[in-house]
């Protein structure tokens, strides 16, 4: 199996995109393209700047990668949009076509791709904050019960007790919220608990193995590749009846960014970062249909610039129901896909 570019779009993110419509952003510009219902519609919002140097540096792809001015957000909820940028967390009323801020972050700009939980139709949200946590202070879980317009905290971790939160997931197996933590000893866990979080379950030992950015799924087990830049990362499968872990394959990086595929496809990304557990200067994407046999499919080499400033070499994937014929990817720090929208296909 091979992964083929389509085309190349000039956008940095692809948040979202199924049958229906494709979300993406540039800088502080979010782009929705609807193609059904019929006729095809477009729509184009900016997203205010506070600051002048933000203003100065948002035209220059390098000044926005630096700063992180091109870092958002955007995920579809009934009615319209959830947006978080800058700190801030935005709804766009489809209807009305109000912008509102409707709450603020208390430690990040925004958090990784693909880890706000969209439940109800788009009537439920959840996500942690996602933040360098020096000081180790508390972290939130934030939900939203109605499509956005107000947020409270529905659960929080203590502070000492973990640096950031990776992601929070919705499992149809169990029916539950897996809340994935990091980064380091004694800081990685999957939480899982009921949507309410008053029964609440902490998988792991805090070590390595459990720092995971996404997990898979399935009907007897939860899998994940490891995100530790400090050793070797592994795919790891979690026994759901005994909640044991077995280690798998070692890959060349830390897993950041997991697809699944809507006819049975399983993609999963490499990031190039700085430590012993990185292999390499490519961001890798790998290929499974059964978590046995992983098809290493493409390769972007890191573009080379100071990952302190500049970022680290990532691949990640839009949300929303694709398959292997049509789906999204986008990248940052890599040659050829830097702040860029990749339409791929499997063959």
């Amino acid at each position: 199996m091979k992964l083929r570019i389509v085309q190349i779009l000039d956008r940095e993110i692809c948040h979202f995109a199924d049958t229906t419509r494709r979300i993406t952003s540039r800088g502080n510009r979010v782009f929705v393209e609807r193609t059904a219902p019929a006729p095809a519609t477009a729509y184009t919002l900016t997203l205010p700047l506070r600051r002048l140097w933000e203003r100065l540096a948002m035209p220059f792809r390098l000044a926005r990668r630096a700063a992180r001015l091109d870092k958002m957000n955007v995920v579809p909820v009934a009615g319209g949009l959830c947006i978080l940028y800058r700190g801030k967390i935005y709804r766009y009323d489809e209807a009305t076509q109000a912008l509102t801020v409707t709450g603020h972050l208390r430690n990040c700009r925004n958090v990784l791709h693909q880890s706000i939980a969209v439940l109800d139709n788009g009537n439920t949200l959840y996500f942690g904050e996602y933040g360098a946590n020096t000081q180790r202070i508390e972290v939130p879980v934030w939900r939203s019960l109605d499509a956005g317009r107000t947020w409270h905290t529905v659960f929080v971790f203590p502070a000492k007790k973990i640096k950031h939160i990776h992601g929070c997931y919705y499992d149809p197996v169990e029916d539950k919220l897996w809340t994935l933590t990091g980064d380091f000893a004694g800081e990685c866990y999957l939480l899982c608990s009921d949507r309410d979080f008053r029964a609440v379950e902490w998988v792991g030992d805090g070590m390595q193995e459990y720092r995971a950015c996404n997990v898979f799924f399935e009907k007897d087990a939860v899998h994940w590749v490891m995100d530790s830049q400090l050793q070797d990362s592994h795919h790891i499968r979690l026994d759901r009846a005994t909640r044991r872990i077995e280690r798998g394959r070692v890959f060349p990086g830390p897993g950041w960014y997991f697809k699944r595929l809507a006819d049975g496809y399983f993609l999963a990304t490499t990031a190039v970062e700085i430590g012993p557990g990185v292999h390499g200067r490519d961001a890798h994407i790998f290929l499974t249909k059964d978590f046995k046999a992983w098809e290493d499919v493409y390769q972007f080499a890191h573009d080379g610039l100071p990952m302190r400033y500049f970022k680290f070499g990532v691949l990640a994937f839009a949300d929303g129901e694709q398959a292997s014929g049509k789906f999204y990817l986008f990248g940052e720090a890599v040659k050829g896909l830097d702040g860029k929208i990749a339409e791929c296909c499997l063959e």
